[in-house]
């Protein structure tokens, strides 16, 4: 089974928890360390029981605190080379590190399958994550500007996902945003929009999905009923559970124990 738990999602910070085999993983690390070791708190766990911290890009939302956290529990950083070297970490003097290159499985920890799951985004080597363990198969998939037919390819037969709904469109153009960053924003090295990622669930999504987290959605050109909404009506009633992340909170703990018609080793 997995166990998993977004701590924060959205342009202020990001972080995910996932428990599997045993293992305790952080994917990202964007909010302050107090808060992440707030937010693993709340939900039971003690953040000295963090095996690993698996970035997937450079941004200040997603790295905040990692060498923080790194360093106060003494944890090994996963990550490309080339985001390590553009997020600063070159120079933080971290104790252990592991280099994946994007497209490649990292399966250091016994049962546990990390693929780095290459994506379109505005960063040096953006990556998103699909788990397998035990037959079961979970995607970690934010901060695209559309979804290459990789992406597509990876998200089918995941039992539990986690995928960006970032913005709406209209809201986004009425925004207060400079020009260039609604440019930026709805580009395809940007931020996949609410129809973008109803439109990509429809492909991807079978029998087998057991959840869906909609995650990054932007707090001024975004609304998580209308994020419901526009991925409702491409579900067609499959039961499986929908949950929207909070910028502010950590999502309960949620379970994913289907096991798919999946190959563990990818």
């Amino acid at each position: 089974m997995i166990e998993f738990s977004i701590l924060g999602s959205g342009s202020r910070g990001n972080a995910t928890l996932v428990r599997v085999n045993g293992h305790s993983f952080l994917f990202d690390c964007g909010l302050s360390c107090k808060q992440v070791e707030l937010r693993l708190e709340a939900i039971g766990v003690d953040p000295s029981s963090i095996d690993a911290l698996f970035l997937s890009h450079e941004h200040t939302d997603h790295i905040r605190s990692a060498h923080t956290f790194l360093k106060k529990y003494n944890v090994p950083l996963v990550t490309t080379e080339k985001t390590y070297i553009a997020g600063g970490l070159k120079d933080k003097k971290i104790n252990q590190v592991e280099f994946v290159k994007s497209g490649k499985v990292f399966s250091q920890f016994k049962g546990v399958d990390v693929f780095f799951l290459p994506l379109s985004h505005d960063a040096a080597d953006p990556v998103g994550f699909v788990i397998y363990s035990g037959g079961i198969k979970f995607a970690i998939v934010t901060d695209l500007g559309f979804a290459t037919e990789l992406v597509v390819q990876e998200l089918k037969q995941c039992n539990g996902i986690i995928i960006e709904a970032n913005h709406d469109p209209q809201m986004l153009k009425l925004s207060s945003y400079p020009w260039e960053i609604k440019q930026r924003i709805a580009s395809r090295m940007g931020h996949l929009s609410n129809g973008d990622c109803a439109r990509l669930l429809e492909r991807v999504v079978s029998d087998a999905t057991e959840s869906i987290v909609l995650a990054h959605l932007s707090e001024e050109n975004n609304n998580p009923d209308i994020a419901l909404m526009n991925v409702m009506r491409v579900i067609k009633g499959l039961p499986l559970n929908i949950y929207v992340a909070s910028q502010h909170k950590p999502t309960p703990l949620f379970l994913v124990d289907s096991v798919s018609d999946i190959k563990e080793n990818v």
